[in-house]
């Protein structure tokens, strides 16, 4: 090769746009290392990690994902995957520097083999560089960091940061010093500064725009192509846009580096430019006999991690769960105004879900600060059509909590205490609200569960349907038993019929108890396919968890029991989250979900016995926000919805027989929230409902309510 021409063809300006036009006409060559590289090596990795995360791969709308597995285990097995494509690319970028050298010196281009032959050796210089590189990357965010902190502005952060950020430019040079001219790290990151001093605006620009913005660009023009893509197709959208746009990349910012190292060779005096490119091309590696390898043999290649990514999430050949998952606040955010009479529906709002009518869901919903009850309701199990109904009422007490129940046809009914005077003195009393997709309105006929209560605010309600049509309402009240101690006296209200017109009232137990503490969601009633009703209580000071079943509709006959024995702990403003959920199996055996009052953890007691008095409990999770939610599906499971605060996934637990199997349903992308309730749709499938994020009755809008849905939950049997 004549150096005069080289240097003539080299020396001449627009160096971005000759890189990419000598890419283009010789891609096939400059990807090649990377075919060679990565296609074997992304195949043994995936091979390598599919024992590891198998049981934590989820399908979720067509498109696969990893959560659910434990932290310790993602931790080493992404950094293996880190340190090894690392290596990889430290191979791979090397050598197809060398490729575009040979290519744009006039030559013919080095073959793969002899290319990456090159790069191994040169590879200790290439990993020194490397850390020197995330070192370096590692001080520029620190600063821009600390920038941020002093001036409380992101606008000197980022001068700050792309400040550095360009200042780093000559140091991309240093690729080239390495393979080229065989130069250790740190002389290799001199000689980049070196070649640049006296031309750093137009040098920093060429390879700042090269290697960083118009890559960048290209990614973003991509991303928003595929915004509006779902399941399968984005699956195989993204793969092979990832299988295409990595080598192919590289072979662009290879070649913009390359020309710019040998651009600035080129312009410098001629004696010391003709002897410095005379010993690069001199030391190119020969390039052996022509062999021309056309696209069509590298396009499959390049294609092919695309096509099986997708086909693997499309094909699910091993079984993973797949979910179909609707984020609700992304239709409705804005969609609720007028005929809403200004109702914001909060994060914290919903309490529990309901099958509604045909294959839709109905929810709870207490918006507290004087705003009325109402029933939230969802077209379809996906939820994308939802709309909202209000409990209105005259006189009716705003700020009291609501129990709830569905009935078979799909309506929602309430509780709803309402204010009522006479001379000097007020009380409330304790009526029901049916709501359907119209209005939420007084039951015809209806008459007062309570007829009077004077601290209707200190008394907890449950509220559950039975079999045959009607309701059992349980309440909770607190008595005096002498010596500054308190019971909680246990009644249930039964309803023949919806509509409550002839309600039996009926005490049923008097447990100890801590003392006045009302909340809501320590007081859980069920009934059994027998119409026998269960109670749970949790006391507020102590834990304690008392379970009160009847064999009969009438509860003639009830029994009490103990399976959470009472916590020595003292009851501060921070005592831990707690709540306990009932269910009764088929056989009339309860089950019970709760969070611990010591630590909020998340645990379940199976009852063998109808009465608990003979029980096994499973500790699911430590720390939980949401109380976990359980229901008995149509094969009798016993399924448990909870979400763990340490780690953001919210789980399902297979229960049976005193052991559970917990599988990973889906990831919180921000935080958990408040709200976690569960029902099974008209497929007999668990509908998960969940809040992400702050969970808070203040919240101003970052928050997002989703429905999940496993498809294939599978019927294996569960472990301890």
């Amino acid at each position: 090769m004549e150096t005069v021409d080289a240097r003539a063809r080299l020396g001449r300006p627009f160096v971005v746009g000759r890189a990419s036009l000598a890419a283009l006409r010789q891609l096939v060559p400059l990807v090649a290392p990377a075919v060679v590289v990565f296609a074997p090596l992304g195949l043994i990795t995936a091979l390598a990690l599919l024992p590891l995360l198998s049981g934590s791969a989820v399908v979720r709308n067509g498109e696969l994902e990893i959560f659910g597995a434990e932290p310790g285990q993602l931790l080493v097995s992404g950094a293996a995957v880190l340190v090894a494509f690392t290596v990889a690319q430290a191979v791979v970028f090397p050598a197809t520097v060398l490729i575009a050298a040979s290519l744009q010196a006039g030559g013919r281009p080095v073959s793969a083999r002899r290319a990456l032959g090159v790069s191994l050796r040169r590879l200790p210089s290439m990993m020194l560089l490397v850390l020197l590189a995330a070192l370096v990357f590692a001080l520029v965010v620190a600063a821009g960091y600390a920038a941020l902190t002093v001036t409380g502005s992101a606008v000197p952060a980022m001068i700050v940061f792309v400040g550095l950020a360009l200042f780093t430019m000559p140091a991309l040079l240093a690729v080239p010093a390495i393979v080229l001219e065989g130069r250790s790290a740190i002389g290799a990151v001199g000689r980049g500064y070196d070649l640049v001093i006296g031309h750093e605006p137009s040098s920093v620009f060429t390879l700042a725009c090269g290697v960083y913005v118009i890559p960048g660009v290209v990614s973003a023009a991509l991303d928003a192509a595929m915004a509006g893509l779902h399941g399968p197709a984005l699956m195989y959208a993204t793969g092979l846009a990832g299988g295409v746009l990595a080598p192919v990349g590289t072979a662009f910012q290879a070649s913009v580096i390359t020309r710019q190292f040998l651009h600035r060779l080129a312009l410098r005096p001629d004696p010391v430019s003709a002897e410095e490119l005379d010993r690069i091309l001199a030391g190119l590696p020969d390039t052996g006999p022509r062999r021309r390898v056309r696209f069509p043999l590298v396009l499959p290649a390049l294609l092919l991690p695309g096509l099986v990514h997708g086909g693997v999430a499309t094909a699910n050949p091993f079984g993973w769960l797949e979910t179909s998952e609707t984020d609700v606040t992304a239709a409705w955010w804005n969609a609720f105004g007028d005929g809403t009479d200004g109702f914001a529906l909060r994060a914290g709002d919903l309490r529990a879900l309901y099958a509604g009518p045909g294959t839709g869901l109905v929810a709870l919903v207490h918006g507290g600060f004087q705003q009325p009850s109402a029933m939230f309701a969802c077209a379809d199990a996906t939820c994308r059509r939802a709309r909202l109904r209000h409990a209105h009422g005259a006189n009716q007490d705003l700020g009291l909590e609501p129990g709830g129940a569905a009935l078979p046809d799909g309506r929602l009914v309430l509780t709803s205490w309402t204010r009522h005077h006479a001379e000097w003195d007020t009380w409330k009393r304790l009526g029901l609200l049916i709501c359907d997709q119209r209005a939420c309105l007084p039951p015809p006929g209806g008459r007062p569960l309570i007829s009077r209560h004077d601290v209707a605010g200190l008394l907890p309600l449950a509220m559950s349907a039975r079999p045959d049509g009607g309701l059992v309402v349980a309440t909770a009240e607190q008595v005096e038993s002498g010596r500054g101690r308190y019971d909680a006296e246990i009644s249930l209200i039964l309803c023949a019929d919806p509509a409550c017109t002839r309600p039996v009232s009926r005490k049923v137990a008097r447990i100890p108890s801590g003392g006045y503490y009302p909340e809501s969601k320590t007081l859980s009633v069920a009934v059994g396919a027998d119409g026998g009703p269960v109670v749970a209580r949790m006391d507020s000071r102590t834990g304690a968890i008392h379970v009160i079943s009847c064999d009969t509709p009438a509860c003639a006959r009830p029994r009490v029991t103990r399976p959470v024995p009472p916590q020595a702990i003292e009851r501060t403003r921070d005592t831990p989250r707690h709540a306990v959920a009932v269910a009764v199996r088929p056989d009339g055996r309860p089950v019970l979900a709760y969070q611990d009052i010591r630590d909020s953890a998340a645990r379940f007691v199976d009852c063998r016995s109808r009465d608990c008095a003979r029980h096994v409990t499973v500790t699911l999770s430590g720390e939980s926000y949401a109380p976990p939610v359980p229901v008995i599906d149509r094969a009798g499971r016993v399924l448990v919805a909870y979400q763990d605060a340490v780690r953001p996934y919210v789980m399902l637990a297979t229960c049976a027989e005193g052991r559970c199997a917990r599988t990973a349903v889906t990831g919180t992308r921000n935080g958990p929230g408040d709200v976690l309730a569960m029902a099974l749709d008209q497929a007999g499938r668990p509908v998960i409902l969940w809040t992400d994020d702050n969970g808070s009755y203040f919240s101003d809008g970052r928050w997002s309510l989703l429905v999940t849905t496993p498809l294939n939950l599978p019927l294996s049997r569960a472990e301890g």
